[in-house]
């Protein structure tokens, strides 16, 4: 049975605002509201799902479709379920409402990233209820606690039940949307992320009265110290793709402007501060944390080396946690159809590989042996303050762009799994 294209753009954009609805702030996460939902949804269609708990409400969705040739390495189809806390005030619209307005569909998620659960799922199903038979097994996977490291999602999968998301492919989040230079426009494929190390640096003075001020206090050392750190950028670090890439784009290596300078090196920057216990206490110790970005090739050590060589000998430093950096080549077969796609569908513009200065579950997956691709295409125009919308306030998708990319991503899943898009859809 093929579905009609208008009822899929419909059965979308409805998971979507659903997805929204659902409040899977993470911290605390209760994913498991966003993984019944799904596999409910799924179930109607006759998709089997696998639901993996790492902790109660930190659930996992899996779900499989068989394909005819076991030679062919299967693709994994992507999303996190959980979002990020919103600080109310800052909203125009609630947060959580999936209300309707300027074109857009407003909400915690919308962008990171339940719009491309909603079109794995939709993806997925038209798969099942047309009866098509894919190439290669096809695999979705809608995990928790992605923005708070993935502990809980992606890599408790890879590390415990790896023969549920093994792949050869991935399609997960981040690239696809439109940016603007100049007069051109392009569409940036997610092919490299960056690593994270996460630092707790600590110094210690002795305590006293707040009535006898003086300089040497933790507070006043931690403060001297965050300046060093804001004050003395960390070195370039340009690896060859981001060299090649800026040099296409006609951006100078040596002026590159804020949207590509943090990918040109490692980066450190303070996050939460902890001081005092009592308003007239001068506190023993001082704390934060920092958040760290490494570009490919860099490495905890040689990333806590720098962070020494600006702050000096005295501070402590504990690391939190830490995940390598993640790069997969654009000379692959999937690349190139999806290049080949977006540009098909956006005549004039260009598809180019791009590197994020963030992180995803990409470089979990890449451990398994997987190729890695950020992708989900959303179709802007050029006043859409696309990039401060992620984690930011009034996060929302332009309802016609998410259609316009549900298109391009269907297109692209079933020509590489061997399905014709008139086989699906009607």
């Amino acid at each position: 049975m093929r579905i009609p294209w208008q009822t899929a753009k419909d059965e979308a954009f409805k998971a979507l605002r659903d997805l929204i609805r659902l409040d899977t702030t993470n911290p605390p996460g209760n994913e498991r509201i966003a993984a019944d939902y799904l596999a409910e949804a799924m179930g109607r269609h006759g998709l089997d799902s696998t639901i993996k708990e790492s902790a109660p409400t930190r659930a996992n969705l899996v779900s499989r479709i068989k394909g005819n040739n076991t030679g062919n390495a299967p693709i994994l189809l992507s999303s996190h379920t959980d979002v990020v806390p919103v600080e109310p005030a800052g909203w125009s619209r609630p947060a959580f409402a999936a209300e309707i307005a300027d074109g857009c569909v407003w909400g915690r998620g919308a962008l990171d990233m339940k719009s491309k659960c909603a079109m794995d799922l939709v993806v997925m199903t038209a798969i099942a209820r047309a009866g098509a038979v894919p190439n290669r097994d096809v695999i979705m996977a809608a995990v928790a606690d992605e923005e708070a490291g993935s502990d809980h999602g992606a890599r408790f999968l890879v590390e415990r039940h790896p023969e549920l998301i093994r792949a050869g492919w991935v399609l997960n989040e981040v690239g696809g949307f439109t940016i603007y230079m100049g007069d051109r426009r392009y569409y940036t494929i997610q092919i490299a992320e960056k690593g994270f190390v996460t630092v707790k640096m600590t110094v210690n003075a002795p305590p006293g009265h707040g009535s006898m001020p003086r300089r040497d206090t933790a507070i006043g050392k931690m403060a001297a110290l965050l300046t060093k750190i804001t004050n003395t950028p960390m070195s370039m670090r340009v690896t060859p793709f981001m060299k090649k890439m800026l040099t296409e784009l006609g951006v100078p290596l040596d002026n590159p402007g804020p949207l590509f300078r943090p990918m040109m090196g490692n980066t450190v920057t303070p996050t939460i501060l902890r001081a005092g216990y009592k308003d007239n206490v001068i506190p023993g110790e001082a704390s934060v944390i920092l958040d760290g970005r490494t570009v490919p090739g860099e490495d905890p050590e040689s990333f806590v080396a720098e962070l020494r060589s600006i702050v000096g000998p005295e501070p402590k430093f504990e690391l939190v946690k830490t995940a390598p950096p993640a790069e997969t080549s654009p000379e692959t077969e999937l690349f190139k159809l999806i290049r080949e796609r977006v540009e098909a569908n956006d005549p004039g513009a260009h598809a180019i590989p791009w590197m994020i200065p963030g992180a995803t579950d990409n470089k979990f997956y890449g451990k398994l042996g997987a190729q890695c691709y950020g992708f989900v295409p959303v179709k802007l125009e050029p006043h859409l303050p696309f990039g401060s919308l992620f984690h930011g306030n009034d996060e929302r998708l332009p309802i016609e762009g998410f259609y316009w990319g549900l298109r391009v991503y269907a297109e692209v899943v079933l020509k590489f799994v061997g399905v014709k898009f008139d086989e699906v859809f009607a």
